[in-house]
């Protein structure tokens, strides 16, 4: 080969050298751009879909595989600076991600097997998270928290209750008693709550029953709208109880429902009706035995303020022995008096037509939250109410602080128009404290008048104070005057004041 040849040779190598350095460059170039897309891809997903389930994780690792490919295929120079950022990326995003999840304190529906879920507050019985809650559906045994309180509020703990071959009858579950077994009826609310047996919710509604048309006068009783003419002794005396009919029976489980349905009524829960004892499904004219979740979580707010009823469902275990010698023992199947703390009461349920029900309170040093639970799974979901209690009790306790709304004592000065005084001092003195979130606009506003006419009594209210939040009112207070203010006529008035100089 001439010089002339290998000149041209090796021109055309150096050529085709500095060629492929540029195309190697370009190549390493469109790589670091590549690797750049495809983690800001991976950090992009974590971004609109942070929820840290299997198939996000999965999407975030291929998207970061693929900038790792092109990670190892770049020029050295780079891969240090790169590995450093990359490490960092890895290390960080998991923790930012649990940190956010932490920090969230939204609940979705979704998170809920409930079809109808409620938690409120029971000081003020707000309403801090719902899910259908205001749409009625069957109740089950959730319906014996109504139950005990309105026997509770009736009869004496040492009254003696005899049990019905109607009662006897009710499906499982049974305490098993027998047709003209008596009881102190204190004994069955350990019973209807802890085992949540069927024939006691019968038993304790026709003897409740009993006595209290025993406590009514003639006249009352003559304005029932119930047959009770079968009814001939008014003494207490529960033991003719034994022998009645079935139709009598259910005419004294009547007369208990009504009472059911007026207590709810008086509570707010105009949305509840109540048909049976028990809470096996049932229907009458108008409607289904049903509720709502907002208005059971109502319905427990009212029955912790009474201690007895606490005290027997906080019950663990519990003993006793009909008048007849035969010894019963009942446990509390309340599981989740075990499974989270500072829970004080609950009740729960299964029928066919309401699922799987709950409801229970919890209480801290300052806060007490209801949780009811509708048609909360079927077989075999049984713990799909210990789930959803806590997820909503640890969203509630998250979201919601006890605050001081209503705290010092005021004082308004009211004039009165042509009276004996010409002014008087009313003192409000009400404490209202509620659970609040950051979110929550808390807004107290006084409709107080600057003056008022003669006369007025002690029983006259002349105000109010309501307690506002998000534009809902939650407490309203009214303002009585707080003494007799007689009308004085200006002829009256003139002739004081001369006495006076």
């Amino acid at each position: 080969m001439s010089w002339k040849n290998r000149l041209m040779k090796k021109e055309k190598n150096k050529r085709n050298k500095q060629f492929g350095i540029k195309c190697k460059e370009t190549n390493h170039l469109i790589e670091l751009l590549g690797m750049l897309c495809l983690f800001g891809l991976m950090n992009l997903w974590e971004v609109v879909f942070p929820e840290d389930t299997i198939w996000n994780r999965a999407i975030s690792i291929l998207l970061g595989g693929g900038g790792l490919y092109f990670f190892q295929k770049l020029i050295q120079p780079l891969k240090f600076i790169i590995l450093i950022c990359l490490i960092i990326s890895i290390v960080l995003t998991p923790f930012n991600r649990v940190n956010a999840k932490e920090n969230d304190s939204s609940l979705k529906d979704n998170e809920i097997h409930a079809r109808f879920a409620a938690v409120i507050d029971a000081d003020t019985n707000r309403l801090l998270y719902g899910k259908n809650a205001d749409t009625k559906a069957p109740m089950a045994s959730t319906t014996k928290i109504m139950t005990l309180i309105t026997a509770l509020e009736i009869c004496p703990d040492d009254y003696i209750a005899t049990t019905s071959a109607y009662a006897a009858s009710m499906p499982d579950v049974q305490l098993n008693a027998v047709k003209g077994e008596q009881f102190s009826i204190k004994d069955l609310y350990y019973s209807l709550m802890l085992r949540s047996h069927n024939d006691t919710a019968v038993i304790i509604a026709e003897n409740t029953a009993y006595y209290y048309i025993c406590s009514l006068t003639n006249k009352e009783r003559n304005e029932l709208t119930f047959d009770i003419s079968f009814i001939n002794d008014y003494s207490y005396n529960s033991h003719f109880i034994e022998n009645i009919s079935k139709e009598q029976s259910k005419a004294l489980v009547l007369v208990f429902t009504n009472l059911m349905n007026r207590k709810a009524t008086s509570l707010g829960c105009n949305s509840t009706h109540y048909i049976t004892p028990n809470g096996l499904d049932a229907s009458d004219d108008t409607g289904i035995h049903s509720t709502t979740a907002y208005e059971l979580a109502v319905v427990m707010s009212y029955c912790i303020k009474n201690e007895h009823f606490l005290s027997i469902t906080q019950t663990h275990d519990y003993s006793f022995t009909s008048l007849s010698g035969r010894k019963y023992s009942v446990s509390n199947a309340n599981a989740f008096l075990n499974m989270y703390d500072n829970i004080i009461s609950g009740k729960t349920g299964f029928t066919g037509d309401a699922g799987y029900c709950y409801v229970c309170a919890y209480r801290d040093n300052d806060r007490t939250f209801i949780v009811a639970l509708l048609a909360c799974g079927w077989p075999d979901n049984k713990t799909y109410k210990w789930s959803d209690a806590k997820r909503l009790l640890d969203y509630t306790r998250a979201s919601y602080t006890n605050q001081d709304i209503l705290i010092c004592p005021k004082v308004f000065n009211i004039k009165i128009k042509n009276g004996s005084k010409s002014s008087i001092d009313i003192l409000f003195d009400k404490k209202l404290s509620a659970c609040i979130s950051d979110n929550d606009n808390v807004e107290v506003v006084y409709n107080i008048p600057s003056s008022i006419a003669a006369p007025v009594n002690n029983e006259c209210i002349i105000g109010n104070v309501c307690v506002n939040i998000n534009d809902k009112e939650i407490q309203r207070y009214n303002i009585y005057c707080n003494e007799n203010i007689k009308k004085v006529s200006f002829i009256s008035k003139i002739t004081q004041k001369v006495k006076k100089l």
